[in-house]
Order: structure tokens, then C-alpha cells, then sequence
């Protein structure tokens, strides 16, 4: 009777969830998108990746990263390289060609100028000024359809538009409040003035193609949910905020 209930039990380890092999996913993200997501010695790092991974972790998946510049992200889906992006903002035009995961993370667009020259209080406040902002992210479409009076100058990214705001060519930059805060005190310390709030609020999550994937999404979701009702996503949100 030992024996058979012996055999009987490893029966159900070899199905158990703790020894079944969790299933590998490729995942594609902008090489430098700090604090989100950015390669390191070699290595994905960021706030998102920590929550991705812990979410990951819950959903019985393992990640393999792909780091891209921003503008092959998604050629990385239509070539088989990825079964999945981020962290990408949802928004409506997005939503026609992606299906998204539960947010990571919630950001936004913010407005960067000169040093020691005050925050905007909102895109009404440049009408008439050039305001600049990359091409490869989600602003230059809300900046285009909510504040005609402004002057837009989309460009190739963000290096661009530090350039052009420090230059004098830009009254404003357009950016990513993340981002552009961690690459402003990063590269252009004491020049530029760092952003307190949000002129449009976005949430970043995983992307993959419309009509695809809706099994990987679901167990995301499932994990993302784990992690904020356990504490998880918030442990690792506060160990990031000092960064």
C-alpha cells in the first residue's frame, strides 16, 4: 500500500505547478527608456522589468528581453523576434493594432524648459512657442489634437529635444515625466527644469498583436493582480522611486 501510494504521489509532483516547466516568452523593449526599461552590463533593468518580472513570476512564464531602439519595436512582432513589447502606453490609436495587458505602471507627458524658468501650467500657456517632442511617442498626436495654438516640432527623439530646447530653437519639450526627468538630471544637470505634474496622464503596459496572445495577456493579468493585492508591485515601486 506504501509503494502504491508512493507512486501515486510522484504521479501528481510530475503534474504539479511547482515542477511543471513555465512557459518562455520573448519580450521586446526600448534599449534606453529609464527608469522603465533600459540594458545595463548587458542586462534589461528598470522599474518595469521588476514588475514584469515579479508579475511573470506568478504566471508560471520566464521572460527572455529583447532590447530595441524604440523605432523597430514593432517590427520585433511582425518578424517573429518577440512575442510581446513594452512598456507601451495605451492609448486609442494603439488600441486599434495592439491588445494590452492590465498597466504596469501609470506615466505621462510633461513639459520641460530651460533652467530656471517655471513649469507651464498647461499646453494653453504656450500658445504661439514651439514646443518639441519625439516622433516615436504617443504626445505629438494628443499635443496635435488638443492644442492647435501650439508650435509643434516632432523629432527624432530625446537627445534631440534636449538639443533643441537648450539651443533656444524650443520654448518646450514634450516628454515623458519619467524619462525625461531621469535623463535631464542624468546628462543636462541644472539646466533644464524638472517637472512636478502630468499634462496627460498614461498607462504603460505589454503589447502584442490585435488578436493574438489573448492567453499570455490573461495570465499577466493574473499575475499583475497578485502583485498589487500582495504588496509586491508596491515594494518595488517604492525601491525604484529613489532612483
Amino acid at each position: 500500500m506504501r509503494i502504491e501510494l508512493s507512486a501515486a504521489f510522484a504521479v501528481l509532483l510530475s503534474f504539479s505547478p511547482l515542477t511543471a516547466q513555465a512557459e518562455t516568452i520573448r519580450v521586446a523593449h526600448d534599449q534606453r527608456f529609464p527608469p522603465f526599461a533600459e540594458v545595463k552590463d548587458g542586462k534589461s533593468e528598470g522599474l518595469a522589468v521588476d514588475i514584469l518580472n515579479a508579475a511573470a513570476e506568478r504566471a508560471g512564464l520566464t521572460i527572455v528581453y529583447a532590447p530595441v531602439p524604440f523605432t523597430d519595436i514593432q517590427k520585433t512582432l511582425e518578424d517573429g523576434r518577440a512575442d510581446a513589447v513594452f512598456p507601451l502606453a495605451i492609448n486609442p490609436e494603439r488600441r486599434q493594432v495592439f491588445d494590452f495587458s492590465a498597466p504596469l505602471v501609470i506615466t505621462g507627458g510633461a513639459l520641460f524648459v530651460r533652467a530656471p524658468q517655471p513649469t507651464p501650467d498647461s499646453l494653453k500657456a504656450l500658445a504661439g512657442k514651439t514646443v518639441v517632442t519625439p516622433k516615436t511617442g504617443p504626445l505629438a498626436g494628443f499635443i496635435g489634437k488638443t492644442a492647435p495654438e501650439v508650435k509643434l516640432v516632432v523629432n527624432a527623439d530625446y537627445d534631440q529635444s534636449f538639443a533643441q530646447l537648450l539651443s533656444g530653437e524650443a520654448d518646450a519639450a514634450a516628454l515623458n515625466f519619467q524619462v525625461g526627468r531621469k535623463l535631464a538630471s542624468t546628462l543636462h544637470a541644472g539646466k533644464v527644469t524638472l517637472p512636478e505634474k502630468l499634462f496627460l496622464e498614461l498607462p504603460l503596459a505589454v503589447a502584442v498583436r490585435k488578436g493574438q496572445h489573448a492567453d499570455l495577456i490573461a495570465k499577466l493579468d493574473k499575475g499583475i493582480a497578485a502583485i498589487r493585492a500582495d504588496g509586491t508591485w508596491q515594494r518595488i515601486d517604492r525601491r525604484w522611486a529613489g532612483h
